[in-house]
């Protein structure tokens, strides 16, 4: 099978759970024989320019080919310049791509810096189209669909996009982004720190900023031609995979898939490990996640403050910077590794994922589960649906609930997780599906 990914690019310039997922699924398909090729949104060269496509180095047996002048991708950062995003292309320029490289299938990770052409050219050449739900892109500028301490639920007819996206970065700082050189220095000593002061701004949204004076009614407008120029991509797939329940149902708000089914997700690095528990003489819980708002960090740290004060033996340990840690925290400013985990695992008692965003799904739950460590999470996060026995799900931003889940939750589960085999031979039916388009 030939079969073509489409994401934000490879590490170590892009990483998360995305990039992870993504290049894990192309070099498992790869070493089982297919023909795999990446595509993704490089350089900006000339916002005037046509697209070019290049081929660049293979990688793991992976084909590579950068777009030149893509759309801009503005991660989580917001938009305010809307014509940019919403840039028309000569369409050929993909067709003479696909006619060339012909692929079976085409799977979509995102939209970010993708222009509407190129589905377009894969619908009338009758390549198959799938994307997989990793954020919530094309509906919400921001990503998160997470607006000043709550979900946003009613964007008030997109006008309070406007207070949203009022700092985005600018189309100069992500042409920059975009570039060879950042992607050479992203990993220095230097952009690192910038990187870290900038990220740790981000998603501070105690206080909701004052409208500016504008025009709300023709920039309301503008964000809903935003959202109708992804929405009318998202609608055009052939197949969107969802990677939860929870992205499923807000998807499904906006967008209505011409098909479309839930999927759970895995990664390559997952595997049941014996679990070695390690007795620490307190109920240890881990938090993976920032230490954020939008991340359920205050409602964690307020359950954890009412256990403190009833004298439960508690130990938070948390993986990233926290402003007046509590007596009852062990914080790790700098994150973790990969080669920490088992230990880890092995002195925890529960993983905690108590996000108040719609996390369409959350790889720090799975992981915690292959190492048989039970898992706390809330009713926003889409990797409830694999907790099962294995674990309590609470309601969003209940503290109370939290609290007692915390004191009650079974430090002692038999745990079983989907291997990667399964997971692997679940997409490749995706992929060979029929439906009314190819048939």
């Amino acid at each position: 099978m030939k079969i073509l990914h489409y994401f934000l690019g490879f590490p170590p310039y892009r990483t998360g759970g995305l990039t992870k997922y993504a290049f894990d699924l192309m070099k498992s398909q790869a070493d089982d024989g297919n023909e795999v090729m990446a595509l993704w949104p490089g350089e900006i060269k000339n916002y005037s320019c046509e697209p070019k496509i290049k081929e660049r180095k293979k990688l793991d047996n992976i084909r590579n080919f950068e777009i030149i002048n893509p759309l801009p991708v503005s991660l989580d950062e917001g938009i305010n310049e809307f014509d940019a995003y919403t840039k028309m292309c000569d369409i050929n320029v993909y067709k003479t791509f696909l006619k060339e490289k012909f692929p079976d299938v085409i799977h979509v990770h995102t939209l970010m810096g993708l222009h509407r052409e190129f589905i377009q050219a894969a619908n009338e050449l009758s390549i198959r189209t799938i994307m997989t739900s990793h954020d919530y892109f094309g509906i919400c500028p921001k990503v998160t669909l997470y607006r000043y301490g709550k979900c946003c639920d009613d964007d008030n007819g997109c006008e309070n996009c406007i207070q949203c996206n009022l700092a985005p970065l600018s189309l100069k700082k992500i042409q920059i982004m975009q570039s060879p050189i950042y992607r050479r220095l992203k990993n220095t000593a230097f952009v690192t720190k910038l990187r870290k002061h900038h990220r740790e701004q981000f998603f501070d949204e105690s206080e909701l900023p004052d409208m500016p004076d504008v025009n709300v009614g023709q920039l309301s407008e503008h964000y809903k031609k935003l959202r109708e120029y992804y929405v009318s991509m998202l609608e055009s797939i052939d197949y969107i995979h969802f990677n939860s329940t929870v992205s499923e149902r807000i998807y499904k708000r906006y967008v209505s898939p011409k098909d479309s089914g839930v999927i759970s997700i895995t990664h390559k690095g997952i595997e049941l490990h014996e679990r070695k528990k390690i007795d620490t003489g307190k109920k240890v819980i881990l938090c993976l996640a920032p230490a954020k708002p939008f991340k359920g960090w205050n409602i964690l740290k307020e359950a954890c403050n009412q256990l403190w004060e009833e004298n439960e033996n508690i130990e938070l340990r948390v993986y990233s910077p926290v402003i007046n840690p509590e007596p009852y925290m062990v914080v790790k400013e700098d994150g973790f590794t990969h080669d920490e985990l088992e230990q880890m695992m092995g002195e925890a008692d529960v993983l905690i994922a108590p996000s108040i965003w719609y996390e369409t799904f959350g790889f720090t739950v799975l992981e915690a589960l292959s190492y048989g460590v039970p898992v706390i999470v809330s009713n926003h996060v889409g990797a409830k649906d694999i907790v099962g026995d294995n674990g309590i799900i609470v309601e969003a931003g209940n503290v109370e609930e939290l609290k007692n889940a915390i004191k009650n939750v079974n430090c002692h589960v038999h745990i079983e997780v989907k291997n990667w085999r399964c997971f692997l031979n679940e997409n490749y039916r995706v992929y060979e599906a029929k439906n009314d388009f190819n048939d």
